[in-house]
């Protein structure tokens, strides 16, 4: 596994750790890599810099394990906190959170970051407190389409990527009021989105139409949810203060909640690989690794790694 995490001042981490079973082997150097990201068709690492002075990296994979360092390049806003790759491999794309804005990035033949090609600036922000200016918080690249989930706007940008590495936005999905949507599933013809604010699981149609929402946990202690997987079947969201993941059935109109199981504390991002659930529990400092009931969904815990300040999972 490759485990992103904080450093400096936002954690204890210093790079990225490569794991082999459950030890820490090496640490790449790097600062706050709080998420990364794979190149579609090479092997080629990509992760962020949650710093102020946004920037994103790139490594050449050797046997899964960043050796060669493909540049770097700034993002040109704060805090980035998610990236992707579109899927023809030609740009990387960007949200700044802190900064509220989108950059693009030209990759190279063999997967480096090259020049910025875009930098777009959004605007809208909602009235919660922490909603003062647009913050992005997720990337999703598809062939036809760019998605940026908006925390701070209440929104889910709809965007097309140019044949010149520019994104032109074609429609803006509103999310409701307060609701802070953080990351967003596409499973079948809908999207399923965490609202970090209002503590719940957003539906959507891909046509943009609200179809309704239910709560992420059922904790009464207050919850921001953080990433969303599914297997097709069975929808799994993290719960950051109740410190769960719960487990909802795909057999209804809206997801059909069935349990919450425990993990460490502030599940930060959660990966599926198979019948394992990965979690990234960021204040506990390690990474819980569940097997999942094939029968029911529900998934058990299997073993606890060590790690200081994770923030994603790449199994």
């Amino acid at each position: 596994m490759l485990i992103g995490g904080y450093s400096g001042d936002k954690g204890d981490g210093s790079g990225i750790a490569v794991l082999d079973g459950d030890q820490i082997v090496q640490v790449i150097p790097a600062e706050s890599p709080s998420w990364l990201a794979m190149h579609p068709s090479l092997p080629v690492l990509y992760a962020v810099a949650e710093i102020d002075e946004g920037r994103v990296h790139a490594w050449l994979l050797t046997d899964g394990v960043p050796t060669t360092e493909l540049g770097s390049g700034q993002t040109g806003g704060s805090e980035p906190a998610h990236l992707a790759v579109d899927p023809s491999g030609r740009f990387l794309i960007t949200a700044n959170y802190t900064g509220g804005s989108i950059s693009v990035h030209h990759l190279g033949a063999n997967g480096g970051i090259g020049e910025r090609s875009d930098f777009i600036q959004h605007e809208m922000h909602g009235a919660h407190p922490r909603q003062e200016g647009a913050h992005p918080h997720m990337v999703l690249a598809t062939p036809d389409r760019v998605l940026i989930v908006d925390l701070g706007g209440d929104a889910i940008y709809n965007y097309r990527l140019s044949e010149d590495g520019r994104l032109e936005r074609d429609s803006v999905i509103n999310a409701p009021a307060r609701s802070g949507p953080r990351h967003l599933l596409a499973a079948g013809d809908r999207y399923f989105v965490t609202a970090e604010l209002s503590g719940q699981v957003l539906v959507f149609e891909q046509d943009g139409q609200f179809v309704g929402a239910v709560p992420a946990s059922t904790a009464t202690s207050p919850n921001q949810p953080s990433e969303i997987v599914s297997n097709g079947r069975f929808l799994y969201v993290g719960n950051r203060g109740p410190d769960t993941v719960s487990v909802f059935a795909l057999d209804s109109d809206l997801p059909r909640y069935i349990t919450e199981v425990p993990t460490g504390t502030w599940p930060r991002h959660t990966a599926l690989d198979g019948d394992r659930l990965y979690i990234a529990n960021e204040r506990s400092h390690e990474v819980t690794v569940m097997r999942i009931d094939e029968q029911t969904g529900v998934p058990a815990h299997e073993r606890t790694i060590a790690v200081p300040s994770p923030t994603f999972v790449l199994p």
